[in-house]
């Protein structure tokens, strides 16, 4: 084969395989027209307080689980005349992870930089846990605002 052929038809595969590679990536990342249920990166703003009220924070990427799940409804003869199954988007395998928070006050507390957290291994379209999850939902107060959760 004559180098010229070898080399054009090499580089037309490299271009193939990028555009592939490409696209895949864009699909998984499109998070706006997915139907499937996906690990998503999502950035937080972490802070701990010590016992004097002194504090470490910084920003935290944690991997979650973001999606959509197929669910259903049957009509049913009894009480209450529907068998339903609706399944959330939900970690299907989490493993530790800990941060070490680098913006803190002068005189912190030892240990109040580290931040410990789960995050998702793999998602899967499941029932909601409420021993894992908040199965209830995302609450707003009247402006518009989530509240905030805060660890005890």
């Amino acid at each position: 084969m004559p180098p010229l052929v070898y080399f054009t038809g090499l580089f037309l595969t490299t271009l193939l395989l990028i555009n592939v590679s490409q696209s895949q990536s864009a699909v998984e990342t499109d998070l706006d027209t997915t139907l499937d249920c996906n690990r998503r990166t999502y950035s937080h703003k972490v802070i701990q307080t010590d016992s004097e009220g002194k504090i470490c924070w910084d920003m935290v990427t944690v991997v979650s689980c973001w999606g959509r799940c197929d669910s259903n409804e049957v009509s049913d003869w009894k009480f209450p005349y529907k068998r339903s199954h609706h399944p959330v988007c939900m970690h299907g395998e989490r493993e530790p992870k800990t941060v070490v928070l680098s913006n803190c006050e002068e005189g912190v507390e030892p240990g109040t930089e580290i931040h410990e957290f789960m995050e998702a291994v793999s998602c899967q379209c499941s029932l909601c846990k409420s021993s894992e999850a908040n199965c209830q939902g995302v609450r707003y107060n009247g402006e518009g605002e989530i509240y905030s959760f805060q660890r005890a």
